[in-house]
């Protein structure tokens, strides 16, 4: 188990990439800094970059205040947001290449996850599922390849209406009914609520440790010479101002 001072004393795994970097020095540079696992108290399955704050986040938060430590691990690429094409060659000048870009995505996952007091697990780019395109079969072998058996989850609940999210919330279920993870806590965003079935019980998670600005920052960063996009918020903006503005909390059910 790592204590926190161990998680900032290691080298961060990021290096900034310049416009000219190509898409096989990012996917190398993946591959040579990909964290090993560490065993956790608690992993945290996130389909994409930003639902380790905007679903997960008062989870996060509120076992790291039990004092446990939680590892999050990043399912997806990131790589199918629109922002890569639309938004950001207006301010970079160029199209980034997939690569590139969700190297850019996970620099904002990595700010995140780190400042909520978690470790981030961020395998390389070709061992993750492809953005829109996970399976619970995949999402069940990523998993269980990655995660020690007997650990705790919690991911995204299967009742959203993102086909990543609900293959990630089939996947833990089933780990959980194969025996490899020990128990699971399954979340959906506050915005999402009507998706949850009649029946269902619903607990709210954060009330002592909700998410803050502070947890979202890596998002909202604005810096292009500085190699911070601001993806998160450029691509959903209306959900983060949400989750800070009226309600900074979560919601489980088993």
């Amino acid at each position: 188990m790592s204590s926190t001072g161990d998680r900032r004393a290691r080298r961060r795994w990021w290096r900034p990439v310049g416009r000219g970097a190509s898409s096989a020095v990012v996917a190398a540079r993946a591959r040579v800094a990909a964290p090993e696992l560490v065993t956790t108290d608690l992993v945290a399955v996130a389909p994409h970059q930003d639902d380790e704050v905007l679903t997960l986040g008062p989870a996060i938060l509120a076992a790291v205040a039990a004092g446990r430590s939680v590892t999050v691990l990043l399912v997806s690429r990131g790589e199918g947001s629109s922002v890569r094409t639309r938004q950001l060659p207006k301010q970079l000048g160029f199209v980034p290449s997939l690569h590139h870009f969700s190297a850019m995505r996970d620099r904002e996952f990595d700010g995140a996850v780190r400042a909520m007091g978690a470790t981030p697990l961020v395998l390389p780019y070709e061992l993750r599922l492809p953005d829109g395109g996970a399976t619970t079969e995949a999402v069940v072998d990523l998993v269980g390849t990655h995660v020690p058996a007997g650990t705790e989850a919690v991911t995204v609940s299967w009742h959203d209406d993102h086909p990543d999210h609900q293959a990630c919330g089939r996947a833990v279920q089933q780990l959980v009914r194969d025996g490899h993870l020990s128990r699971a806590g399954y979340l959906i965003s506050p915005e999402r609520l009507e998706l949850v079935p009649d029946g269902v019980v619903l607990e709210k998670v954060g009330t002592g440790s909700p998410v803050t600005r502070e947890h979202q920052e890596s998002y909202r960063r604005r810096d292009i010479p500085g190699n911070w996009w601001a993806i998160g918020v450029r691509s959903v903006k209306e959900s983060f101002d949400y989750q800070l503005l009226h309600d900074p909390y979560g919601y489980r059910h088993d």
